[in-house]
């Protein structure tokens, strides 16, 4: 048998405790069988985990549909997100909006905030962060636009925002925020766990996290 990873041949190295056939390979120096009876094996099951995040299905809604644990999406989801890096900041833009998208993490008395900042030219996610509405969580994602000398920045009108952006560069007039809004509602469309008046939200702060990460920068 040729190897699943690397197209090497594969030798016979004893059997599974259920009487499976194991294989080794010499070349990528993995294990591997030539049938598996877990449908989490697959690689079209990874690649459709991440696909249906992103497309308004709970994570118990992927484990009936694929047929799989729920352990292990969860477990995908994770190792997924974590494999993904910001990508660099583009330097001296000339228009990007800030906004703030509610929820909730653990239970509905857990308040948490995803701020994040889009290019209004390109529609592109720059940067986010998930916390509470407060001048410590908001001031790590304006230093790092600040930091990318960014021509203009639009946000509505709260108050945090006129502390921590330069007025040179600030604006918060009336319509200055429609493509953010507009992806607002994309996005809460698209993350089930992000829905308004919905029972589904966050267990967890690093499969949001991970979750936001396949959403803006990989899906």
């Amino acid at each position: 048998m040729k190897c699943k990873f690397c197209d090497y041949s594969c030798q016979k190295a004893g059997r599974q405790k259920n009487g499976t056939q194991k294989l080794y390979c010499k070349g990528c120096n993995k294990y591997q069988q030539s049938v598996y009876r877990s449908n989490a094996c697959l690689k079209e099951t990874k690649r459709l985990i991440s696909k249906m995040i992103c497309e308004s299905v709970s994570v118990r809604g992927i484990a009936r549909i694929l047929k799989i644990s729920v352990n292990t999406v969860q477990a995908y989801l994770k190792w997924a997100g974590n494999q993904i890096s910001k990508p660099p900041i583009p330097l001296n833009q000339a228009n990007i909006e800030v906004d703030e998208l509610h929820t909730f993490i653990g239970n509905k008395q857990n308040q948490f905030w995803i701020a994040y900042a889009l290019n209004r030219a390109t529609g592109k996610v720059l940067d986010f962060v998930i916390g509470r509405r407060s001048k410590r969580t908001l001031r790590m994602l304006v230093n790092t636009l600040l930091l990318s000398g960014a021509s203009k920045i639009n946000t509505d009108q709260l108050n945090i925002y006129r502390t921590l952006i330069p007025p040179a560069i600030h604006e918060y007039r009336r319509y200055c925020t429609n493509r953010i809004e507009r992806k607002n509602l994309s996005i809460r469309t698209h993350i089930k766990r992000l829905s308004r008046r919905t029972i589904c939200f966050s267990r967890s702060h690093d499969l949001l996290e991970c979750c936001l990460k396949i959403y803006f920068w990989e899906a």
